[in-house]
């Protein structure tokens, strides 16, 4: 008797399961990614778009020997800035007997030249001024003349 029991709830079963996938929508996938995808990259209009791109900074070529004096020098340390971009710094002590020709304030293109110690410290030991007209900069801002 039991076993009547079940058979019924078998193909309730088993009918249930083939009617459910016939119920299921049909999908046809077709073509599921786009045909771009299949193609290589168009690296012309990419180039291009990188070239207009406004935020790419552009490689700049600094000396290797002539900084401008950076606002942080004081009596016994000098700083720095990297020539002609100012974008990178460094402090350097001085020597105790450094020279200096021409004027080293604040803000003038020298040309440093450096001596390491025999701990291995780097420190300044001669500062010479370029003039402006030798270096061919000018980073004051120059207005238009009405």
């Amino acid at each position: 008797m039991r076993k009547l029991a079940f058979i019924p709830l078998l193909l309730i079963a088993a009918q249930a399961v083939t009617v459910s996938c016939r119920m299921a929508p049909s999908q046809d996938d077709g073509d599921t990614v786009a045909a771009k995808e299949f193609y290589p990259p168009d690296t012309a209009a990419l180039r291009k778009a990188a070239a207009n791109d406004s935020t790419v900074t552009k490689a700049v070529t600094d000396s290797a020997d002539i900084f401008v004096i950076g606002p942080a020098s004081t009596k016994h340390e000098v700083q720095l800035l990297s020539y002609p971009s100012r974008r990178d710094s460094t402090l350097y002590y001085k020597s105790r007997r450094i020279k200096v020709r021409g004027n080293a304030d604040v803000g003038h293109v020298v040309r440093a030249v450096f001596f390491t110690t025999e701990k291995g410290d780097t420190i300044v030991t001669r500062i010479t001024e370029l003039k402006q007209e030798a270096a061919n900069v000018s980073h004051a801002p120059q207005g238009h003349a009405h």
